[in-house]
């Protein structure tokens, strides 16, 4: 892709229907505000050259997203409507760009393949803008005759969407000196006299307008996998565990590095995709696997499961060992996890216990992990 391309995301509104004392886009929806849900397939998209979020003067709240210091978001000052908040940002830019893509900040389920999609469709259309549309599936009456009307002839108007940047400039500040309210980019392009094109989105590409909405999301059904891995001792001075070298008197006798917790996470995440374990896809008789840097294998786990649109909720895991004591590392054990498995803190349990003595765990010659991992499909 050779165009240049911004993101804008007006967020400067309160959201009265949604009736909380808290803004809806930063309420918080798996383990992460909404915003920052909204924001992370943007930052992911390498085809995005900025992403300018407008938020109210008074917003007391977006200083403490975890995309704040993000070298590819810039903050800019909204307006009272989501015009003039998209217009603010495009005239706080001094670049030029080819294209814009605009979204809501509390439609939360989009992705960075849905921002290809979108942007595909406006080059390939050979349009001036392109939107996501969702066809009308309950009947329809009139507010005030009460009368039955075909649905067939409606659709509803989603995010994101995507317009050539001088042309929705102009439109929005035309729109905007004559007072006339656009409800979306869309209409200010189409108002012009400029060619609209729209593709099918998702059904679940819900805009969270009530507080319902958001209760919605956080019921969406999970897929649940277990895992299990043992390494026994040798003596050494320390060993990987979670992608963290813990110091101690021991090494792990293994064919790649050993890391015991990521392997256990790894069958877990195998498991809950119905994809088998780790030994399908890396065996311990494969030379080229000797000394394998097991965030590796998570690498690959996570590959596999987004190709089946399916993302981690959460994971749940018990170390399991009489020596050494975990209780020390276990605050840096979950830094590294959430970095390697690229889920919030707050999803992940790390928990320590011994075999009460028992075995070869209680003889002090192995470790073990059991974990638990929640996916979810990427909506």
């Amino acid at each position: 892709m050779t165009d240049k391309v911004l993101a804008i995301i007006p967020a400067a509104g309160i959201g009265e229907r949604f009736q909380s004392d808290i803004p809806k886009q930063y309420e918080y929806l798996d383990g992460q505000s909404v915003i920052e849900k909204t924001i992370k397939p943007f930052i992911e998209s390498e085809f995005i050259s900025k992403i300018l979020i407008a938020v109210s003067k008074s917003d007391n709240f977006i200083k403490e997203q975890n995309f704040f210091d993000n070298e590819k978001v810039e903050i800019v000052e909204g307006g009272q409507t989501r015009a003039i908040s998209v217009l603010n940002a495009i005239n706080e830019t001094n670049e030029n760009y080819d294209y814009v893509i605009t979204h809501d900040a509390a439609r939360p389920n989009i992705t960075a393949k849905d921002l290809v999609t979108i942007y595909e469709k406006i080059t390939s259309s050979k349009s001036d803008c392109s939107f996501f549309y969702k066809p009308v599936v309950d009947s329809i009456k009139e507010s005030k005759s009460n009368k039955t009307i075909n649905k067939q002839d409606y659709y509803l108007v989603q995010t994101p969407q995507i317009s050539k940047f001088n042309k929705l400039k102009s439109s929005l500040a035309y729109l905007i000196d004559q007072k006339i309210d656009v409800p979306d980019e869309s209409f200010a392009m189409e108002s012009q006299g400029y060619h609209v094109s729209k593709l099918e989105g998702k059904a679940s590409n819900i805009k969270i307008t009530y507080n319902h909405d958001l209760n919605l999301l956080r019921k969406l059904n999970s897929r649940v996998g277990s895992g299990f891995d043992l390494h026994t001792y040798k003596p050494g001075t320390g060993f990987i565990i979670g992608g963290y070298m813990l110091q101690c008197d021991y090494a792990i006798e293994a064919h790649s590095d050993g890391d015991v917790l990521l392997h256990s996470i790894a069958d877990s995440i195998l498991g809950a995709a119905a994809l088998g374990d780790i030994g399908i896809f890396f065996s311990d008789k494969d030379p080229s696997n000797k000394g394998l840097d097991s965030k590796e294998i998570i690498n690959f786990c996570l590959e596999k499961i987004h190709e089946m649109n399916l993302e981690i909720c959460n994971v749940d895991a018990t170390i399991i060992c009489e020596s050494p004591k975990i209780s020390p590392h276990r605050n840096n054990i979950i830094d590294n996890l959430s970095e390697i498995l690229k889920i919030s803190k707050s999803n992940i349990g790390l928990k320590a216990t011994t075999s009460e003595k028992i075995g070869i765990i209680g003889e002090h010659k192995a470790i073990a992990v059991q974990s638990l991992v929640n996916l979810k499909e990427i909506l």
